[in-house]
Parts: structure tokens; C-alpha cells; sequence
């Protein structure tokens, strides 16, 4: 889950870097100066892709009490590839609860 430049050079290489739903929670809710900066500021110039499905999850997933922030979820539309997925997967609390676990840890 931890973004770091190492991971993100060795994506360079294929220049696109995936989204996960927790990432893309910690983005749009979490305090990470470094994942925002990647995404925002996109240093090493990637290609950020996702899955609707993945968009769903993180949404549905912020609760009324977080700190969300739509011109985050902005600059996310802006900058971030959405792929279609077929088959989609229901969004449970057991979902929820992990991601937003995942989320919401501190970095290392």
C-alpha cells in the first residue's frame, strides 16, 4: 500500500501505474503528502490507470465524518485513466471495513 519512489521508478518502465480502491481512499481521504504529490504533481510522469469498479469501492467507502474533499476527486478525473470492468463486485461492509484499514494506516 505504501507508495514510495522506488515502486513508482520501477513502474517507469511501463509508465502506467495501477489504482487500487485503497490507494485511491488514501488519496481522496488519508493524509499522504507523498501519494498526493504523485498523483497531483506527477513527477516521474506515469500513466494512472483504475478500474470503475475500484472508483466505486473508494467512494462508497468514505463515511460523512471524513475529510473528502471534492477537489481532490477532481484532479483525480483529470489525471487518472478509468477502465471498464465486466464483472462487478457488490460493495459489503466487510469490503469497507478493509479498505478503509488498509486506507487509513499510517505510513511507514
Amino acid at each position: 500500500m505504501v507508495i514510495n519512489e522506488s515502486s513508482i521508478r520501477r513502474r517507469s518502465a511501463i509508465n502506467e501505474y495501477f489504482l487500487d480502491a485503497a490507494r485511491l481512499l488514501r488519496y481522496l481521504i488519508g493524509k499522504d503528502e507523498k501519494l498526493d504529490t504523485i498523483i497531483i504533481c506527477n513527477p516521474y510522469r506515469q500513466k494512472f490507470v483504475t478500474t470503475d469498479q475500484e472508483v466505486y469501492h473508494s467512494l462508497g467507502s468514505v463515511k460523512e465524518y471524513d475529510d473528502f474533499k471534492l477537489n481532490k476527486l477532481a484532479k483525480f478525473f483529470e489525471v487518472v485513466t478509468i477502465r471498464t470492468v465486466a464483472k462487478k463486485q457488490i460493495l459489503t461492509e466487510e469490503i469497507v471495513e478493509k479498505l478503509r484499514a488498509e486506507a487509513l494506516r499510517k505510513t511507514q
